[in-house]
């Protein structure tokens, strides 16, 4: 079994997932929040302030954390348009002239955003990002009376910065890729190495279990001497044992099969019949339906056992019909290991087991029962 299969995508690989970039992020935003607070002499209006914020801590916390490789065009999109439209909100409510630089902040956080956008695979989007905040700034100045290059230089100020990431993604970002793919591949290749020595496994196994049981009749039956009627009997079991591990194999377990062996001795018709209900079934439950199963064997003195799991889209994985002398008796087991049982037995059940350790993956479901009276067998 393989415990992890390593990164998937670009994001995963820089931990982009990881609890520590969640409080990382975080602090960012603080920062960021800590930054435009400090400089908000001569803001007026002063509600554009908090809106430029929470827009560009939105885009911060979209970018680090939708998935996908690239990200979703559309979550990139939103985060490209982030900066020039909080510029847009920002700019008019800005003292001119600026009192300090810091006060038109958006510009160098954006090429923050706009850098880890392209190595998240969309730098033509965060190219974008950049020339309609550098439109904004421009046309704030102007709007101002400030001249064209007075707004736009501080934009392109940071464009430095975002050629280096763009440099920097446009070499790296095909390496990742390899990587991703050679790890993918070499687990694939221990997947394929794990199943096929898990059938060796359970191939020798089942010789090894085969040439126990049957060794000691065939050997038997080839000294040409008369069966007495217990080796005839013994030959019936044994192939009816064999027949259920190839009609339902997961039905079978060490105490199932001997709980089949007891009741086909004492002349109980016992029937196995596996339709794949049970295939990728958690481990929990597979030893549920066993434990269930041997009980019911165990109860069943005469007539007849079949026990049936069902395909996988029944309501209901194993049915269990049980009849006898002492009545008619059926076992239900859900998807869960929730048991109903059905009964006009005279001692209905006295063996099935009524509760089950909760199952790993679902430990708020327990098992109950429910009898009533049996009428018919729809469904077996």
């Amino acid at each position: 079994m393989i415990a992890s299969r390593g990164p998937s995508d670009v994001r995963e690989f820089f931990g982009f997932d990881t609890p520590l970039t969640g409080v990382l992020t975080g602090a960012v935003v603080v920062a960021m929040t800590y930054g435009a607070a400090q400089n908000l002499d001569g803001v007026s209006p002063i509600w554009p302030a908090p809106v430029a914020i929470v827009i560009m801590a939105a885009a911060t916390i979209t970018l680090l954390m939708a998935p996908g490789d690239p990200i979703h065009s559309r979550a990139a999109l939103m985060v490209a348009l982030a900066a020039p439209v909080s510029s847009a909100i920002l700019l008019p409510a800005v003292p001119v002239p600026l009192d300090n630089i810091n006060q038109v902040w958006i510009s160098g956080y954006a090429t923050l955003l706009n850098g880890l956008m392209c190595l998240r695979g969309r730098a033509p989007l965060a190219w974008l990002s950049a020339f309609l905040t550098l439109v904004v700034y421009g046309t704030w100045s102007v709007s101002t009376d400030q001249g064209v290059m007075e707004g736009a230089a501080i934009p392109l100020f940071n464009i430095g910065a975002l050629v280096g990431m763009t440099v920097v993604s446009i070499a790296i970002r095909p390496t990742f890729r390899s990587i991703l793919a050679l790890r993918e591949a070499n687990l694939q290749r221990v997947a394929s190495a794990s199943t096929v020595t898990a059938v060796q496994q359970e191939r020798n196994t089942r010789l090894a279990e085969l040439d126990e049981v049957a060794r000691p009749l065939l050997m038997r039956i080839a000294t040409g001497v008369p069966l007495t009627a217990a080796e005839r009997q013994a030959c019936e079991l044994l192939e009816a044992h064999l027949r259920d591990q190839l009609r339902a194999a997961a039905l079978v377990s060490p105490e199932t099969a001997a709980a089949a062996r007891e009741a086909r001795a004492r002349g109980v018709e016992v029937t196995m019949i596996d339709d794949g209900g049970l295939d990728g079934a958690f481990e929990e439950m597979r030893s549920w339906v066993h434990i269930v199963v041997t009980a019911a064997l165990h109860d069943a003195r005469d007539g007849y056992v079949r026990v049936r799991v069902l395909p996988m889209d029944r309501d209901h994985v194993v049915i269990v019909n049980r009849n006898g002398s002492s009545g008619t008796e059926r076992i239900c087991i859900g998807k869960k290991g929730l048991v109903e049982r059905y009964s006009d037995a005279e001692h209905p059940g006295r063996n099935t087991p009524h509760l089950i350790t909760p199952a790993k993956y679902d430990p708020s479901i327990g098992v109950t029962t429910k009898d009533v009276y049996l009428t018919t067998d729809p469904e077996v």
